[in-house]
């Protein structure tokens, strides 16, 4: 016997049943153990009490789930017939990282893939990042990484503000799409990028 049945075991059935009634209140493990020693008590519980602890369980596990992905990941499911697209995540990451150009390519693959015009989300990009390049030049002001990453994360919430929220929408469920493909491209064009700055860095 595990020593969480034996704690357990030494509790009354009113006991036993506030762990049942109170799910969420509780580890997974610990509200079956209490269910089971009270069928061995043959303690009468309603018909359906099983299946509403099933339920509870999975309730909040999801809950828990979307808590550790945040807003941004709280839409993403594994049912087979949900749309695929990128994932909010997976955009910012490579907005942030690479470009707001770069990202809104990604973007726009969701858009294309619903019918609407994928062009304009790589439009705005291309306009943030030239905007952004051209006031920065003009000013002479070098911001370094943390700088840049600030800029591109305006960007990208513009971007979501405007082609995320317009055209797929804030409660869509959808698949997140494996990000293999654009994480290659990325490094097939900024590793050489890189290598060029580093090796002409006194």
């Amino acid at each position: 016997m595990s020593a969480l049945k034996q704690k357990l075991s030494e509790k009354t059935d009113n006991q036993l049943l506030y762990y049942i009634n109170h799910v969420d209140k509780h580890t997974e493990e610990a509200v079956k153990l209490a269910f089971d020693i009270l069928q061995e008590r043959n303690v009468v519980l309603p018909p359906d009490t099983s299946e509403r602890i099933k339920i509870e369980v999975i309730t909040q596990k999801e809950k828990k789930r979307q808590e550790i992905l945040g807003p941004w990941g709280r839409n993403v499911v594994k049912d087979s017939d949900a749309p695929e697209y990128y994932s909010q995540s997976a955009i910012y990451i490579f907005s942030i990282l690479f470009s707001v150009l770069f990202g809104s390519f990604l973007l726009a693959a969701n858009c294309n893939a619903i019918g609407k015009k994928g062009w304009q989300v790589i439009l705005s990009g291309f306009l943030y990042t030239a905007v952004t390049i051209g006031v920065l030049n003009s000013i002479n002001i070098n911001l370094g990484l943390s700088g840049s990453y600030l800029i591109n994360t305006v960007g990208v919430l513009i971007m979501y503000e405007l082609f995320w929220k317009g055209n797929i929408g804030t409660e869509t469920k959808y698949k997140a799409k494996p990000i293999w493909k654009p994480l290659i491209i990325a490094a097939i064009l900024f590793i050489p990028y890189l290598y060029f700055i580093i090796k002409n860095t006194p």
